[in-house]
């Protein structure tokens, strides 16, 4: 039984003694390898593309999984973490509305793959979703918030 306490400890010495001479060799190897790049230029997507094409239905499931949270499930600007979003700083517009989307397809692609972090604080709120989302999903995104302002009007 006193054989199974000395093994971790001679473990542990050996490992406290031959750690640092093992590390000793390989510090610029271990340095260049903890060296993390935060530029956007070497952050890779995370999505698989699917060659799908761009569609409306595809577009409601990606805007429930990743947009109502803040947009809400309607667009209308009013999901559950809106609540948390500073008065007259941030603004989630009520994409309901046919003129807030008149007209804008480049600009909100470009909202949606690149976030609002170009904005001043406290504006930049909306995330990048270009590491997340493909570009057929993005543009699938736009194809259903572009049917937002015909669906209100049905209610």
């Amino acid at each position: 039984m006193k054989t199974f306490h000395v093994l971790p400890l001679l473990a542990a010495a050996i490992a406290a003694f031959a750690g640092p001479s093992l590390a000793a060799g390989n510090k610029d190897e271990m340095k260049a390898a903890s060296k993390v790049s935060m530029r956007s230029e070497d952050a890779k997507p995370h999505f698989k593309p699917t060659g799908k094409p761009v569609s409306a239905a595809r577009g409601e499931a990606i805007f429930l999984d990743h947009c109502a949270l803040c947009h809400g499930v309607q667009g209308k600007g009013d999901g559950p973490r809106s609540a948390f979003f500073v008065p007259g700083g941030q603004y989630i517009p009520d994409m309901t509305i046919a003129q807030v989307l008149a007209g804008r397809d480049k600009e909100l692609i470009e909202n949606i793959r690149e976030g609002l972090h170009r904005f001043p604080e406290p504006s930049y709120v909306m995330p990048q979703f270009k590491y997340i989302l493909s570009d057929e999903e993005i543009r699938s995104v736009l194809a259903y918030v572009k049917t937002l302002p015909a669906r209100a009007a049905k209610k």
